[in-house]
């Protein structure tokens, strides 16, 4: 006899979000098109000689389309992991970082109906131009526009891969910080 079994509602949902987060992810590893390539140019040697502390300081910004089944952004230091269902149409996602020294990002999304999701979006910082010292007590600050001051969110500190994250309700500008200060 067979009998009906069933499952948690949880399970299903945290599954399906960890099959889109691993398959809709661009890795660092990925195989780059002749189009990308040529995007990168000097600007992607400035950009990784900054990060290694040579040479100057740039800019890094990334703009795409994600819907419904969610997808990620990367520019800079940062991405944004949208898991499937988050959103509820198609929205232009602008992922920059004005100043590859600083771990300051600015997130947007168009249209602006489009920025409040249905399920935390994560925004991952790379975190290994921080010093090791203040990893330990690194978060992501929201910059309240109201108040005028960083406000720190709950965040995972991953020693292992060096990043830093936490979910996200709604873009605006976030910073890596540590102690109430800005990270690297």
């Amino acid at each position: 006899m067979l009998r009906d079994k069933r499952i948690p509602r949880s399970f299903v949902l945290g599954l399906a979000i960890l099959l889109a987060v691993a398959g809709c992810s661009n890795l660092p590893t990925q195989p780059l098109s002749p189009a990308d390539s040529q995007a990168i140019g000097t600007s992607g040697q400035a950009q990784t000689l900054s990060l290694l502390g040579g040479g100057s300081s740039s800019t890094g910004s990334k703009t795409a389309v994600i819907g419904v089944l969610g997808g990620s952004v990367s520019a800079g230091n940062f991405t944004v992991v949208f898991p499937p269902l988050a959103l509820t149409q198609t929205a232009t996602v602008t992922v920059s970082q004005p100043d590859l020294a600083h771990p300051v990002v600015n997130l947007s999304i168009s249209p602006a109906s489009a920025n409040k999701f249905l399920l935390p979006v994560l925004l991952v910082a790379n975190a290994r131009p921080m010093d090791r010292t203040l990893l330990a007590t690194a978060c992501i600050s929201y910059y309240n526009p109201s108040t005028g001051k960083w406000e720190d969110l709950a965040s995972t500190v991953s020693v292992l891969t060096l990043t830093v994250s936490t979910p996200l309700w709604h873009f605006s500008t976030y910073r890596v910080s540590s102690d109430g200060k800005a990270g690297w």
